[in-house]
């Protein structure tokens, strides 16, 4: 019997993180794929030193460097954001041209995230609908997450009703 405390029930997506994305993309609503990376800022600048200009050029679009300007941690944050969504597509560095998936900064400061090319055609495929990220740098390092979800407009949660005050 299901009370006003009830639990949220999750859908099955949220409970299989150890699934690949091809087989959360059967699902019809939820989480497609995860990903994070960590970059060592110190790294990322060594290897802007050198190979720039030629290795910016292949690692980042002309909005991500123009936003970076030159900043390794802020071209750090942006290839570790660009990693982890490539893993929430199930694919890696060798897979995609890393210009394919753009990461730039919305109005409000966010991350946003745009795709392209074979990106693009992998999430369509995957029926991803939504690519979240967050990224930050401290300390040395880049960390980002992403997340890959779908909606199809069905409901799989059961929110339970609010709770009714026994005043």
């Amino acid at each position: 019997m299901k009370g006003d405390d009830a639990p949220v029930a999750l859908p099955s997506t949220a409970l299989a993180s150890a699934m690949d994305a091809a087989t959360l993309a059967e699902d019809r609503d939820g989480v497609v794929g995860i990903g994070m990376d960590l970059i060592s800022v110190p790294r990322m600048d060594q290897l802007v030193s050198e190979g720039r200009p030629a290795f910016l050029d292949r690692g980042w679009t002309p909005s991500e460097l123009a936003e970076a300007d030159g900043d390794p941690e802020r071209l750090a944050t942006r290839w570790a954001a660009k990693e982890a969504a490539m893993k929430c597509l199930g694919l890696g560095i060798s897979d995609l041209d890393p210009r394919d998936i753009e990461i730039t900064t919305s109005e409000s400061g966010a991350p946003k995230v745009a795709l392209r090319g074979p990106a693009a055609e992998r999430a369509q495929s995957l029926g991803i609908s939504k690519l979240h990220v967050s990224a930050s740098h401290e300390c040395g390092w880049a960390a980002a997450i992403a997340v890959a979800s779908k909606w199809t407009g069905q409901e799989d949660l059961e929110v339970p009703h609010q709770r009714k005050d026994k005043s």
